[in-house]
């Protein structure tokens, strides 16, 4: 019992008496410990996702995008201007052609607007509320085409670009489907192709003219074709879960509608540029795991060539997603400054203990010549350099999985803060011990303090 009194008390004197020093460490080695972290996720993938937010197709993996942003309206209030939305259109066009990661864009469980008259025309004495989301209940006033305000049913709809439409081989019996001449328009209010499932055969006929208003935008479409029964897609484009939503009582409108020629007012572009946006949080990007660090510098790049958020590649790592509006050359400094502090914090902590042990020689001197053995010297500073690293274990514990704890695994992140501080530990235990190692009793106690 005495012993444990003696080394509680030493290390308490030792802590106090170094207590600016220690508060210093524990700061240095809890923000060395994060930055290490995320760098690590960074370039060695560390806290991968779950496994339903990515699957392997034909040999290639899958990774649903995002536009990372607090919400729609911070994208829509920068649509201001012609050239700003043109710059989202354009944002989406170059992120879909790039050939190292194809983009399709779906969306199965949207919600199209008829007019209520429309409605009535096609439907007759049809029963429409199969056809419809939300039942009787769902007839709103919503502005069109034209300006005005008009009684509008909610009716069933999806959303598909042209490379998913191909991809997933939906065919048409009546008509044609999307294809890159009738999905580019000269200028705005040439008609848009429309879709309609089986469902609407001998209801809407091929060629009619429909307005239609879709995420609160208004659209002046033409029916190009009607899809062959049985047509579907995967749900939300997950492939691999086994789920899928069938298109025979759904109006399926297009993503990457090209407009050639720019309107004189931005609230006409800005429909487009809203089906730009709208077809990025709604894409799946196709690449090999090996080239996701290279395709995330990609798209940091290309987003600030247009001054819009970065897309998210959800299914990444816990770095490259924290990391992703940053460039690559900033986090190169990032990962140099990383290194620095760590390798700072270590020496820091070697000196301080250092001058420790220099400054308290005569006691421990007169310790030993009392009877103490090297080990009741050796604990209470042990114990101290636990105490150091214990904020940075809190960090880990909570603050990094806290981060992730809606996406990413956290073991392999946790399992990485152990190593990084028992390291830690390790390297502090066996510095202490070479510093006491053969002491010299009599040459301590001539020492002076």
């Amino acid at each position: 019992m005495q012993r444990i009194r003696f080394m509680a008390e030493e290390f308490f004197r030792s802590f106090q008496k170094s207590l600016f020093k220690n508060i210093l460490l524990m700061l240095m080695f809890s923000i060395s410990l994060l930055m290490a972290i995320i760098m690590c996720s960074y370039y060695v993938g560390l806290g991968e996702r779950y496994e339903t937010t990515t699957q392997k197709v034909d040999g290639r993996e899958w990774y649903p995008l995002d536009l990372m942003t607090e919400s729609g309206q911070e994208v829509s209030n920068q649509f201001t201007t012609v050239g700003r939305c043109r710059d989202m259109v354009d944002y989406y066009e170059t992120l879909k052609s790039l050939e190292e990661a194809p983009i399709l864009s779906i969306h199965t469980s949207q919600s199209v607007g008829l007019k209520e008259e429309d409605v009535k025309k096609f439907f007759g004495e049809k029963d429409v509320l199969p056809f419809t989301s939300g039942g009787e209940v769902n007839v709103a006033e919503v502005p069109f085409w034209d300006g005005d305000t008009y009684l509008t049913r909610s009716m069933k709809g999806a959303q598909v670009d042209l490379g998913a439409y191909r991809y997933f081989g939906l065919g048409t019996q009546e008509g044609e489907g999307f294809t890159e001449e009738n999905m580019t328009i000269q200028r705005d209010g040439d008609p848009i192709p429309l879709l309609l499932g089986s469902d609407y055969k001998g209801i809407i006929e091929v060629g009619a003219i429909i307005d239609v208003n879709f995420e609160m935008c208004a659209y002046h479409c033409k029916v190009v074709g009607i899809l062959e029964k049985g047509s579907k897609l995967p749900v939300q484009g997950y492939m691999e879960l086994g789920e899928v939503q069938y298109l025979d009582n759904r109006i399926i409108f297009p993503f990457g509608v090209r407009l050639l020629e720019d309107p004189k007012r931005a609230q006409q572009m800005e429909r487009y540029a809203w089906n730009a946006y709208m077809a990025l949080q709604s894409g799946i990007a196709q690449t090999k795991v090996e080239h996701i660090r290279e395709l995330v510098e990609t798209y940091g790049q290309i987003a600030d060539q247009f001054g819009y958020p970065p897309v998210q590649i959800i299914g990444t790592s816990l770095g490259l997603d924290l990391l992703r509006r940053e460039s690559a050359a900033k986090i190169r400094i990032l990962l140099i400054l990383t290194v620095v502090l760590l390798c700072f914090s270590f020496y820091g902590l070697s000196v301080t203990f250092y001058d420790k042990i220099q400054s308290n020689s005569k006691n421990y001197g007169i310790y030993l010549m009392n009877g103490c053995s090297l080990s009741m010297i050796l604990v209470p500073c042990l114990l101290e350099i636990a105490v150091i690293l214990f904020p940075a274990v809190v960090i880990g514990r909570y603050v990094l999985p806290a981060a992730a704890v809606s996406y990413f695994r956290a073991g392999p992140i946790m399992q990485a803060v152990y190593i990084m501080i028992g390291a830690a530990f390790l390297v502090g235990a066996a510095s202490l011990v070479y510093l006491m190692r053969g002491v010299d009793t009599e040459h301590l106690i001539r020492q002076r303090d």
